[in-house]
Formats: C-alpha cells, structure tokens, sequence
C-alpha cells in the first residue's frame, strides 16, 4: 500500500524522523508506538501527504507521491485524527458528506452512503442533523471515522483517534473499529502510544524512538523478544498490576 525509501524530516535544527525504508502492505493492520516526540505522527503525516520529507519518496498503491499526484492520492486515503477534527459550523451530515458534494455527487446518493455508515459505526441517525458541539466524544469520534469511509478508500489512517476519550466509550468504539476495519478489508494505519492498543488492532506493531524505527514485529515478538533495552522499558512501563 505504501513504501517509504529514505524518508527523513527536520523542523529546524530537530530532526524528528531520520531516514527510514519501510512499507505496509495492503490488507494489514499497522500500529505505530512510541512515547512523544519519537516520530510516529511526522510518519503518519507523510504518509497522507500533510508533511512534505526533507528526503527520499513515498509511494502509494506503486506509484510515487507528487504535488500533481498527490490530490488523487488524498482521495483513496481515510484520515482520522483525535475527537474527530470536525468542521464545527457544520452538522454531522453535511460533515461526512462535504468531500462526496465537493465531488459532485448527488443528494440521494450522498444520503444512501451516509445512512449505510450510519448503520455500520452505529451512530444513531438524529445525530446526523447535529452539530458537533451537540454530539458525546464518541458521537464525534464516529462521524470523523464516517468522513474518512465516505469515499470508500482503501487504507485507514488514525492519528491516535481515542486519545481523548474516557475508558468505557473508547472500549466500545475500538470493537467497533476493528469489526470495520476487518469486515470492509481494509489497510489500517494508526498511530497510539498505548501498548494495550496497539495490540487490539495491530497485526504488525512498529515502535519508534527518536525518530527511528527501532523493532517491528507482533506484539507478542515486541514482549518476548525486545530488540534493546528501550523497548523492555516502553513495555515494562505500560504494564498494568495485577489486583
């Protein structure tokens, strides 16, 4: 789905990824980890064409990402970042729907689709005529994960999209979230610094230190066996005591 060769990116004098080659294949479910700072959301970014690198090419789907490729690009990407990023003066509805209408689709056909993904992130549909600020964290987080299936595009990409969200509402919606992911075949990308999510929704875990990748494998492999020392640290920090 993607490949990165010699990829790098410095704001001023920090650089925040050094060189990387790494691809993701279509299909799977990838889960970028990492304390702040150590790069994963700069990755993301680039990935969906936020951030232009300082060095090297992204490919998407095989071909290389341009300033005059990357508008199609964008179109067969779903981004979604924390609490949804909506469009604030604008109702559930006309928030999934904007790019499908900036594209021309009709009335009844942009209703069609937004009902179908109504029914599958089981959003209820009088939240579809509210605005924002009149929908839970979890209303939101649902309307941004419909924007970003509005399209049907092939990949996923998540921006630690239930940071925000308390303990119960972000349980429900991760179910929910890998049933879609795993029931419509898509690649998925997510990037979250909790070791508990990353391996819900992982099939490959990528952890990241300093703006390098420094051990991809399954979450087991990560726990059993760490590639260094700061790796057993990441995951020893996060483990949870037994009661």
């Amino acid at each position: 789905m993607f490949a990165l060769k010699n990829i790098s990116k410095s704001f001023g004098d920090l650089q925040v990824l050094k060189p990387t080659n790494v691809e993701f294949s279509v299909g799977k479910s990838t889960v970028l980890i990492g304390p702040s700072g150590c790069g994963k959301s700069t990755m993301l970014r680039v990935l969906v064409g936020l951030v232009q690198p300082d060095t090297g090419t992204v490919r998407f789907e095989g071909e290389a990402m341009t300033s005059q490729t990357l508008l199609a690009m964008r179109r067969r990407m779903g981004y979604v970042i924390q609490d949804g990023g909506l469009f604030p003066h604008l109702t559930a509805f006309e928030n999934i729907s904007l790019m499908a209408k900036h594209l021309g689709w009709d009335v009844p056909t942009r209703q069609s689709r937004v009902s179908e993904l109504a029914d599958l992130t089981r959003l209820p549909t009088a939240a579809l005529k509210r605005y924002p600020a009149q929908m839970s964290g979890g209303q939101r987080q649902r309307v941004g994960i419909m924007r970003a299936l509005m399209l049907d595009p092939p990949v996923l990409l998540f921006d630690e999209p239930m940071g925000a969200l308390d303990p119960l509402v972000r349980f429900d919606l991760q179910e929910d979230l890998l049933k879609i992911i795993r029931t419509l075949n898509k690649t998925s990308i997510m990037v979250t610094h909790d070791m508990g999510e990353a391996g819900f929704f992982g099939d490959q875990v990528m952890m990241l230190a300093e703006g390098e990748i420094v051990q991809q494998g399954t979450l087991d492999e990560l726990i059993h066996h760490p590639a260094n020392e700061y790796v057993t640290r990441f995951i020893n920090a996060q483990r949870i005591p037994h009661v």
